[in-house]
């Protein structure tokens, strides 16, 4: 991935609008084959399936990218797995770790002290320091689960205080 990140938002914004205009031939053909139940209608739909299927995955690829580079660009080091393989999108700094929202990685990041288990949910990556002081103010205990069910997002004002 040579391109630079307004390219990847730039690509990923066009992406987007393929992928729903997919999703709506999808639609169609699916409503198509209910009706005429035909082998040329079902070849249709898998074919639409197929294209929602490439588009999705290409949008995921560009989503971890943009991710992975939010999270150097700012500063954390990036997290690892047991093999020591570097997790796109993940970081961490002292104790302090950050990686997209589990259930809505387009809407965010979640940041988590494991020492305080304590969790934050923030639009865009901060830098550490910045993480360690929006954790302290709008943090809320996770009882045992990555998430609490009370977490909701960190005002966008707030998260650009400083």
């Amino acid at each position: 991935m040579m391109q630079s990140t307004r390219q990847l938002h730039e690509e990923l914004a066009w992406l987007s609008a393929q992928l729903e205009a997919a999703r709506a031939l999808e639609h169609a053909a699916e409503e198509r084959h209910s009706d005429e139940a035909m082998a040329e209608t079902e070849a249709a739909l898998e074919g639409r399936r197929e294209e929602v299927l490439g588009l999705r995955e290409r949008c995921t690829q560009l989503l971890k990218e943009l991710d992975r580079r939010a999270v150097i660009e700012k500063g954390w080091e990036p997290d690892r797995n047991q093999g020591g393989e570097a997790l796109p999108g993940t970081g961490r700094a002292g104790r302090l770790h950050i990686g997209p929202h589990p259930l809505l990685p387009e809407r965010g990041y979640v940041i988590y002290d494991r020492a305080w288990a304590t969790v934050a949910w923030v639009r865009r990556v901060p830098t550490p320091t910045r993480a360690e002081e929006l954790i302290r103010e709008h943090g809320v205990l996770w009882e045992a689960e990555l998430l609490a069910h009370g977490l909701s997002p960190v005002p966008e004002e707030e998260e650009d205080r400083r």
